[in-house]
């Protein structure tokens, strides 16, 4: 292993330690815990996937990378939801045990009470921040310490997960470089990590590997969000939109816009007179110019007030997700429209990708998907270019 590899290894284990004390630090019910469901629907999204691409060589190119696609965000919403879950279930174990642990000691804790009021009552603040400094604490028992173990675990995987996909994303825009070929710049750095076991056979996966990463980010985005907040992007962009139309047909096409623009168009013309000859060769008229200076000034008349829609509306939209069944049914449909729609974006890509497949320096890229399960219907085995869709000929125009 040379330089490169250990720095690698030591990279992945600062942020394993750091999240792993973090973890710790706040306790499993109060972080995220996307890294190992990351890992867990990789490790079975992507096995299962590749089974169906060899062991179901009948089904057709469509319905083979369907059923992938959806088995690999079917994993990724049960883990999501066991973890939640498991989440929700040992906070309510570590606030049971803290209750009984008050309750054990409620005279104490009623005695402190007293002498706290007592001390307010007397006005005699020394003593009163004497007692309430040490305050009898709450203790979670081994709910509490099972917190901060799989907290620990959990944040430390995150790091892995982190900084490994940092590290991957190095080596792997190294290799497309082709700098650290035999023979190139960077051959001697690079050239036993990419001999290595270890990465010839993580490569196969790397890509099956980002796609779960943006499923899973497009899932827990949508979810946060909901549908509704994402209904309202659209309806402020059409807003922005139509007040632009809007301005726009005022003052070119009803009569008393355009009786104001000839009226600014007398002040206009003596001012703008010394260029009249450059206005004429670029076929502009002032009128033309006093029209196009009202519909910006109700243009921005009309910004102002979608901006002011903007801003108050989704308030009531955040109020009305304070229910927990709408919240629930938002989130569900927002992260099923986002994950639909970035996952139309990634194969468009792929598609235009695929239309290169065959060229010379593409081979490089082509490597990564000889054993993938699920990224191989985003590109070389594109659901698109299956079913038909998007067969660009670009191939013909670069060769």
């Amino acid at each position: 292993m040379n330089i490169i590899g250990i720095a690698i290894i030591c990279f992945i284990l600062s942020f394993a330690v750091v999240g792993g004390c973090i973890g710790a630090f706040k306790g499993f019910t109060r972080v995220g815990s996307w890294g190992v469901e990351f890992i867990l629907t990789g490790l079975l999204a992507i096995p299962i996937a590749g089974l169906i691409s060899n062991k179901m060589k009948a089904l057709p190119a469509v319905a083979a990378g369907f059923i992938s696609l959806g088995v690999t965000i079917f994993f990724i919403g049960l883990f999501m939801f066991l973890f939640w879950l498991f989440r929700k279930l040992l906070a309510k174990r570590i606030e049971k045990r803290k209750q009984m642990s008050y309750y054990s000691k409620y005279i104490e804790n009623e005695q402190n009470t007293v002498k706290i009021l007592g001390a307010l009552a007397a006005e005699d603040m020394r003593e009163y921040k004497k007692l309430t400094k040490h305050k009898p604490k709450q203790s979670g028992g081994v709910w509490s310490v099972l917190n901060r173990v799989f907290g620990a675990a959990v944040s430390a995987l995150k790091g892995v997960v982190i900084a490994g996909i940092l590290a991957a994303s190095f080596i792997v825009i190294i290799d497309f470089t082709r700098l650290a070929n035999e023979g190139g710049s960077l051959y001697a750095l690079f050239g036993k990590i990419y001999s290595n076991g270890s990465w010839t056979f993580f490569k196969k996966y790397l890509f099956d590997f980002a796609v779960i990463a943006i499923l899973t980010v497009c899932i827990k985005t949508g979810y946060s969000s909901g549908i509704s907040s994402a209904l309202w992007t659209f309806i402020v962009i059409f807003m922005v939109i139509g007040a632009g139309v809007l301005a726009v047909y005022f003052a070119f096409k009803v009569d008393d816009f355009i009786t104001v623009a000839r009226a600014l168009d007398g002040h206009l013309a003596p001012k703008l007179a010394s260029i009249s000859g450059m206005l004429e060769q670029m076929k502009l008229s002032t009128l033309f110019i006093s029209q196009c200076i009202i519909a910006f000034g109700l243009f921005v008349v009309m910004l102002v007030a979608v901006i002011l829609i903007a801003i108050f509306v989704p308030k009531f939209i955040d109020m009305a997700r304070g229910g927990k069944i709408f919240r629930s049914i938002d989130g569900v449909f927002g992260a099923i429209g986002l994950t639909v729609v970035i996952l139309a974006v990634l194969l468009v890509l792929g598609a235009v990708l695929n239309s290169v497949h065959d060229l010379e320096f593409m081979n490089v890229f082509n490597v990564y998907f000889e054993k993938s399960g699920i990224a191989t219907y985003i590109y070389n085995n594109n659901i698109l270019n299956a079913m038909g869709i998007l067969k660009l000929p670009l191939a013909d125009y670069l060769q």
